[in-house]
């Protein structure tokens, strides 16, 4: 179809070159005037045939490209169809803004600000989705930061969602979200001192500069999945870590360290626990119609000294 519409273009293109070379060549006048031309010379031919050649070669050029973008298209569907990758389709949004089952970002209620009314793709059949349960422990930390969520299946970003988090006395507060993609993150500064919000994580990279009380709220919208370290570039102890989540499937783990998700397709899915102070661990479990059951053990890591905003120690930026 693509080459059809191309070879079309080729055509009227080169029907308006020739009613525009043909009055030259064969010595027409305008109409209403009597005035002859001499015939064409070698000059002109050599003229009109440098033209159709260059508009030749646009053509040529026109139909790779679309072959390209026409191969690539190919390409994409052949890859999703091999990996089992769904359409973008997750469960409804949680009215509350948060995960499944709490009320928030950080999964306690209220610890995260406000949640904005939030948007999501459509609910995928029930009869193609079961749910995961399992369980986590962690060697040398405890419980009560750790999420699971899954990874491999792909949700449009969420509107008009929004969370808070300060600062405030030197700290962010809450120092931990998991938001899903599209999420917009706002930091006031409720401090009479700057300070100055920046993370230099992949792909959510940013900085909000120097602003203290008073001053209008800065903000980031989180655009892809991810873990974003937080800091301030002039208090080095003040950090927040923030999950960025492709959909809604995912939960904060219970106090025994059980979890269980809903809405979850059916199929090879990754899923990951991870905690702020653990090493994150994916696994692959198989959901069948009658669910899906998975283990998780972590370790705990204590925290790594960071630089600021310019990869320097602080104390050493002026």
């Amino acid at each position: 179809m693509i080459e059809l519409k191309l070879l079309a273009r080729g055509l009227a293109l080169g029907l308006v070159i020739a009613n525009l070379a043909l009055p030259r060549l064969a010595g027409a006048a305008p109409e209403g005037n009597g005035a002859t031309h001499a015939p064409p010379t070698a000059a002109d031919f050599a003229r009109l045939e440098a033209q159709v050649n260059e508009q030749r070669q646009l053509i040529i050029q026109l139909m790779q490209n679309e072959q390209q973008r026409y191969d690539m298209l190919l390409k994409l569907i052949g890859s999703a169809s091999a990996s089992g990758a769904l359409p973008p389709m997750t469960p409804p949004a949680d009215p509350s803004g948060g995960p499944h089952g709490t009320g928030t970002a950080d999964g306690s209620s209220g610890a995260a600000g406000k949640a904005g009314t939030g948007s999501a793709t459509p609910a995928i059949p029930q009869h193609k989705v079961a749910a995961l349960d399992g369980k986590v422990s962690v060697s040398g930390g405890d419980l009560s930061e750790v999420y699971v969520f899954v990874e491999n299946v792909r949700g449009a970003p969420v509107r008009n969602r929004t969370i808070e988090i300060k600062q405030e006395n030197k700290q962010f507060s809450p120092r931990l979200a998991v938001v899903q993609t599209g999420t917009q993150v706002v930091f006031p500064n409720l401090d009479t001192v700057f300070h100055n919000v920046f993370s230099n994580s992949p792909k959510n990279s940013f900085d909000l500069g120097s602003y203290r009380a008073g001053d209008k709220a800065r903000s980031v919208v989180m655009t892809s999945p991810g873990l974003v370290e937080v800091f301030c570039n002039v208090h080095q102890k003040m950090n927040v870590n923030i999950m960025v989540v492709p959909n809604n499937l995912y939960t904060k783990v219970r106090a025994d360290g059980s979890f269980r998700i809903e809405n979850v397709p059916v199929g090879a899915r990754t899923v990951v626990a991870w905690s702020p102070n653990t090493t994150l661990v994916a696994q692959k479990v198989e959901v069948t119609p009658s669910g899906g059951q998975t283990t998780f053990s972590l370790e705990y890591e204590e925290v790594q000294a960071h630089a600021n905003k310019l990869g320097l120690p602080y104390g050493s930026y002026k």
